[in-house]
């Protein structure tokens, strides 16, 4: 990695610092390189990048730096293995009576990815009345009015539990 571009450079970090002291080292050159302190554009753009980079790998957001933890993991939003039920990307359209409707991205389907029988916990099904695909999407309650959109099994090939929507 080039010394320029190492995020624990820029920062003045040691490579085992923890979340907290990245935070506490973004503050302090935040405020040394702030334009509006004297400081550049430039190097704060540098810092704000080294901070969000080193917060990702810390907050184990990046995918690829993880080991992936078994299923039924507390860290998956509503306990769902994503290579059991990938998340389904939600638009929202304006409909032609005016109001603001949900629209399922029915093409963000892993590649290759087939439903098993197993419906999510906790879910209700919404699939595309115009056709009938192989699978369903199933809305997931997470906390407060926060859900999670997933690919399931169509409703009709989901296992005898009842939709507990």
């Amino acid at each position: 990695m080039d010394p320029a571009s190492d995020p624990f450079r820029i920062l003045s970090l040691p490579y085992d610092a923890d979340l907290a002291s990245v935070r506490r080292a973004f503050r302090q050159r935040a405020r040394e390189t702030h334009p509006d302190r004297g400081g550049s554009a430039d190097a704060f753009h540098r810092v704000r990048t080294a901070y969000a980079r080193l917060q990702a790998d810390l907050d184990g957001l990046r995918q690829r730096y993880r080991p992936v933890p078994p299923p039924g993991d507390s860290r998956y939003a509503a306990g769902l293995d994503p290579r059991e039920f990938p998340t389904c990307r939600v638009r929202y359209e304006r409909g032609p009576n005016g109001q603001t409707e949900m629209r399922f991205d029915l093409d963000s389907r892993p590649p290759g990815w087939r439903p098993g029988r197993r419906r999510p916990s906790g879910g209700a099904c919404r699939y595309e009345q115009d056709g009938s695909p192989a699978f369903g999407v199933w809305v997931v309650r997470l906390a407060g009015r926060q859900f999670r959109c997933v690919f399931g099994p169509h409703p009709k090939d989901a296992g005898t539990v009842q939709d507990a929507g």
